[in-house]
C-alpha cells in the first residue's frame, strides 16, 4: 500500500476514489451539501467569546428542547460532547487537538435527524477557535448562524487573540458575519462601544445584555441574563427571575471541604479577571482577606496564558493576599523565576495528583487551583479532590 494511500472520511463513510487526490475532492465537494444542511435548520446559534461558552450553550440547547425545538447542541472544552434534544453523545477524538472540520461531520450527523420531524430545528454551537482567522471560519463557512451569543471579553489566549481586551474584542468583532445579529453579554462600556462599532462596520447589529445592577458582581451573570435575550429574539417567553437566580445561586464558587483543608477549582476559568472574581468571593476582599494558596498549572501551549498568571500572582503578592505559590506542568523554572513570591515546583510528570495535594494541603491555607485544567494531570487531580470529598469510591448506579 502506498504510503498515502489512507482511507478518508466525511460523516462517517468512506470517501471513495482510486488516490488520495480523488478522495480530497469528493471531501471538498461535501461543501455544498454541508452549506444545504445548515440552512434547512429554522435557527442556528454560535456562543462565542472568552468565559462560559460551554455552560452557556449546553444551558441555551436545554431550554430550547424544553420548549419544543428539535435541537442539536455541541460543545468543546475537556469534554466535548454533542446533545441531541438533551440526549448526551460524546465526541471521540482520534487525538488530544481539537479540529475546526469536526464540525462537518458532526452536521451531516445531526442535522438531517433534525430535518425529518415536524418541529422547528436549532442548531447551538460553540465556537472553539482561538485565532480571529479560525473563528471566522467557523461563523462563516461551518456554522453560518442567524444569531451570535458573544458571552464576554477577558484576558484569555493572548498569543493567538491580542494582549489588550480592546484588541481581544477586535478579534471576536471580525469574526462576525455579515447580517448577523450579535447578543453580547459584555459589561464594560467602553468595550461594548468598540464591539458595537467593529460589528456594525461589518454589517451586523449588536444588543447588549442588561444585568440588574444587584447581580453584576456576580459569577455568570451575564450570561445566565443573555439567555433571556436569545429567547426574545426567537419571539419566545422569557424565563421567569426566579429561575435565572437559581441558575446564578448554582454557579457560584464554594469551597470543597477536604479532611486536610478547603480547595476551589478555579482553573476551569482559565483567565485571571474570573480567577480574580472566585478569589474575593471566596475569601474576601482588602486587608481582611484571608490567604490563599495557589497551585497554578501551566501548559507549554498556552504562553499568553502563562504569562498572565505571572502577571497576577505578583499582584497578589505585592498586595499581601498570597505569601507563596505552587506550580506544575511546563516551564515551571521560568515561572518561579518570574514571580515575587517564593515558588515551589511540583513535577507533575513524576508526581501522583494525590501526592502533589497531600503537598498543597500541608501548607494549611485554602489552596485555589489556577490557569489551566485541559490536561491528564488536572482531570487526575480533580477526580482525586472528588474521592476525597465523597470519602471513598462513587456508588455504584442502582441497576
Amino acid at each position: 500500500m502506498d504510503l498515502f494511500d489512507r482511507s478518508l472520511s466525511y460523516g462517517g463513510q468512506l470517501l471513495r476514489g482510486s488516490t488520495v487526490r480523488d478522495r480530497l475532492e469528493s471531501f471538498f465537494g461535501r461543501g455544498s451539501e454541508h452549506r444545504e444542511l445548515l440552512e434547512d435548520a429554522d435557527v442556528r446559534i454560535s456562543v462565542s467569546g472568552i468565559r462560559g461558552k460551554s455552560s452557556t450553550a449546553k444551558q441555551l440547547g436545554a431550554i430550547l428542547a424544553d420548549r419544543g425545538y428539535d435541537t442539536y447542541t455541541k460543545i468543546t472544552g475537556d469534554h466535548p460532547t454533542s446533545y441531541h434534544n438533551g440526549r448526551k453523545i460524546p465526541i471521540q477524538r482520534r487525538g488530544p487537538r481539537v479540529t475546526l472540520y469536526e464540525n462537518l461531520n458532526l452536521v451531516r450527523e445531526f442535522l438531517p435527524q433534525l430535518a425529518i420531524t415536524s418541529h422547528d430545528d436549532a442548531v447551538v454551537m460553540e465556537n472553539q477557535a482561538i485565532t480571529e482567522y479560525t473563528m471566522r471560519m467557523v461563523n462563516e463557512q461551518f456554522l453560518r448562524p442567524d444569531l451570535l451569543l458573544f458571552c464576554n471579553v477577558r484576558q484569555d489566549h493572548n498569543d493567538t487573540l491580542g494582549k489588550r481586551r480592546q484588541t481581544i474584542a477586535r478579534s471576536f468583532a471580525r469574526s462576525v458575519p455579515e447580517g448577523c445579529h450579535v447578543i453580547s453579554g459584555e459589561q464594560h462600556g467602553v468595550i461594548h462601544d468598540y464591539l458595537e462599532s467593529e460589528i456594525t462596520a461589518r454589517g451586523g447589529t449588536i444588543e447588549q445584555v442588561d444585568v440588574p445592577e444587584r447581580h453584576r458582581d456576580l459569577i455568570g451573570s451575564e450570561t445566565v441574563y443573555a439567555l433571556n435575550h436569545v429567547l426574545g429574539y426567537l419571539d419566545e417567553p422569557p424565563l421567569p427571575e426566579s429561575e435565572l437566580e437559581s441558575m446564578l445561586d448554582a454557579i457560584q464558587p464554594e469551597w470543597t471541604e477536604l479532611p486536610g483543608g478547603r480547595v476551589f477549582n478555579a482553573a476551569k476559568v482559565n483567565e485571571i479577571e474570573s480567577t480574580e472574581l472566585f478569589r474575593r468571593q471566596l475569601v474576601g476582599s482588602g486587608e481582611n482577606a484571608e490567604l490563599v494558596c495557589p497551585f497554578v498549572f501551566l501548559r507549554r501551549d498556552r504562553r499568553g496564558r502563562t504569562a498572565s498568571f505571572v502577571q497576577y500572582v505578583n499582584i497578589l503578592a505585592d498586595r499581601g493576599l498570597i505569601d507563596r505559590v505552587h506550580v506544575g506542568g511546563a516551564y515551571t523554572g521560568v515561572f518561579a523565576r518570574r514571580v515575587d513570591a517564593p515558588a515551589t515546583e511540583h513535577d507533575t510528570d513524576e508526581t501522583a495528583a494525590s501526592d502533589v495535594l497531600d503537598r498543597l494541603l500541608a501548607t494549611e491555607q485554602p489552596v485555589m487551583l489556577m490557569a489551566n485544567t485541559v490536561h491528564p494531570f488536572m482531570r487526575e487531580l480533580a477526580d482525586e479532590i472528588a474521592y476525597r470529598e465523597r470519602g471513598g469510591p462513587a456508588p455504584l448506579p442502582d441497576y
